[in-house]
């Protein structure tokens, strides 16, 4: 499989050869390494300037320890990442231990201009990049006001969508891959030995004056990306049910990992570009009833109006084209951003306006995202977002060497292949 060149535009740090070809940031970070070398005043002037507001400096053992975290998170990123593939990639890719061991700016910096080969001042370079990374999610408001919006969010749905809706009781599906290899088999009863069987917890709007026939919403969730997951899918087990699941675990202070890794396979600098920091997400019973529910929320949020980058492969698959390039083409949603105005929380503060990724699935539709053996599922897209989008900027050939990274992509590219379908 060929390795895809990254695109450094967006990232240059990720790029090997920056300190070599952008020459005014090299000379800039070498005039601090070498400020930073000279006395612990000086050290410390420059972690405050990298660190906290200039009036509000800290002292050095507080700057050292709080850059000290965001490296050991940067370490358990990329442990976590490497998770996806095999043991002996694995061990290939992994950090070199000088380089793992270091969780300071002086120190990282002494190796990305001094290491000893060009793989540790690489992996330094990217760790103090990554770092950066990570502090910038941390200090952008979207992010740290991001439980406080998914709250508001939620409370509006309590208030105008779940107050219309009968109790909630447990519904068991049994699914397979139908023959053409694209479209389900659902039943509510096992009716094959090799079934998988997913519990959903049904809920149902009521019937109103102007929508004659009721919404069966058999999931909601909503999450906000730097904490939960709406599920976690274990390969051959034969029974499911959707659950929230904290995600990045081993990271200790921050779990902003998803943003990290789409931040780079999207070339976005900014975290606020990130679209889905709030998403919810709703499976209804087929396409009849996605746009049905399409109209409520309409209503509750103000019209068409508020909603924007609509994508619908449901009943529109040219949509498609909208949607990421490592989305298989099976993948059946409405996607759109649902601008929800919020007053702010601060004294005479005006409202403001932030987003959230709403997604409607029907059954079929969100099953293929978790059966084992379907190309639209879930494991399947992590593997072809890491082969196309985060292999190739985070563990560059120049480094690792053609035969390791070509290697790697083989392996996984079998695993993350779209089977054909028969008849279609």
């Amino acid at each position: 499989m060929k390795v895809p060149q990254p695109d450094y535009t967006s990232h240059p740090m990720l790029n090997p050869s920056y300190l070599l070809e952008d020459t005014v940031s090299a000379s800039g970070m070498k005039r601090m390494f070498v400020s930073m070398r000279r006395s612990p005043t000086l050290h410390n002037r420059s972690l405050n300037r990298l660190l906290n507001p200039l009036e509000s400096p800290m002292d050095l053992k507080s700057n050292l320890e709080a850059a000290r975290r965001y490296f050991i998170d940067v370490s358990a990123y990329l442990h976590e990442v490497l998770q996806l593939v095999g043991a002996g990639a694995r061990k290939s890719l992994a950090s070199d231990p000088e380089v793992m061991t270091s969780n300071d700016v002086l120190g990282l910096l002494e190796l990305a201009f001094r290491g000893d080969t060009k793989r540790i001042r690489f992996e330094a370079q990217r760790k103090l990049y990554l770092a950066k990374l990570f502090f910038d999610i941390d200090h952008d408001p979207g992010i740290q006001k991001g439980e406080e919006h998914k709250s508001y969010f939620e409370r509006t749905l309590d208030r105008e969508l779940w107050a219309h809706a009968a109790r909630m009781k447990p519904v068991d599906v049994y699914y397979d891959i139908d023959a053409d290899g694209v479209h389900m088999k659902i039943n509510t009863k096992k009716t094959a030995p090799h079934q998988e069987r997913w519990r959903f917890y049904l809920m149902r709007l009521r019937r109103t004056a102007r929508r004659r026939k009721p919404i069966h919403i058999y999931h909601y969730a909503c999450r906000f990306k730097r904490e939960v997951a709406p599920l976690t899918y274990v390969k051959g087990a034969q029974g499911f049910e959707a659950q929230e699941q904290h995600i990045w675990k081993n990271l200790q202070e921050r779990r902003s990992g998803s943003i990290l890794s789409k931040m780079i396979r999207k070339g976005v600098v900014h975290p606020r570009k990130i679209q889905d920091i709030i998403g919810a997400m709703f499976i209804v019973k087929d396409r009849r009833e996605v746009l049905a529910l399409q109209e409520v929320l309409f209503e509750i949020f103000g019209g068409p109006l508020k909603w924007k980058d609509r994508v619908n492969t449901i009943t529109r698959p040219e949509d498609r084209k909208h949607l990421h390039a490592q989305s298989a083409s099976g993948y059946e949603v409405l996607k759109s951003d649902v601008d929800v105005l919020h007053n702010s929380t601060e004294d005479g503060g005006e409202p403001y306006i932030f987003s959230v990724e709403v997604q409607i699935y029907t059954v079929e539709g969100y099953l293929r995202t978790v059966h084992s053996g379907h190309f639209a599922s879930h494991q399947n897209l992590k593997l072809r977002q890491f082969l196309e989008g985060l292999l190739p900027p985070l563990f560059p050939v120049s480094v690792y060497g053609e035969e390791t990274i070509a290697a790697c992509m083989d392996d996984l590219s079998r695993v993350a292949r779209e089977p054909q379908p028969q008849n279609v």
